[in-house]
């Protein structure tokens, strides 16, 4: 008799749940997180593309590692990983920027005088 209350109180709690607590959907929750991965990835993944043909060889080699990672790190859902693969993706173009001379400073004249 008890365990038939203990699952009825159970059973009253779980439909008083408010909807989201109630529903936990995997698929969804990692759909979410693809989208929030993508918002972080694809601006770099664009920016560094741009670049791809003026890159040395090792940076090709750097950029195409780092693209597939990402791409594999927001399918799986996982935008820790993807966000930290596109930090590696926007330094690296960055960095080709800076050596092809076409960028322009980062620090306003005013403020590189004090």
């Amino acid at each position: 008799m008890r365990r038939i209350r203990h699952a009825a109180l159970l059973a009253a709690l779980t439909l008083a749940a408010p909807p989201l607590a109630r529903a936990c959907d995997p698929e969804e929750m990692s759909r979410q997180l693809t989208i929030v991965c993508r918002g972080a990835f694809d601006p770099a993944a664009a920016w560094v593309g741009t670049l791809r043909d003026r890159a040395t060889a090792a940076e090709r080699g750097a950029i195409d590692a780092a693209l597939r990672n990402a791409e594999e790190a927001c399918d799986s859902g996982d935008p820790t990983a993807g966000a930290r693969e596109s930090v590696r993706l926007a330094r690296l173009a960055g960095r080709i920027e800076a050596r092809l001379g076409e960028a322009a400073p980062i620090w306003p004249d005013r403020l590189a005088a004090r």
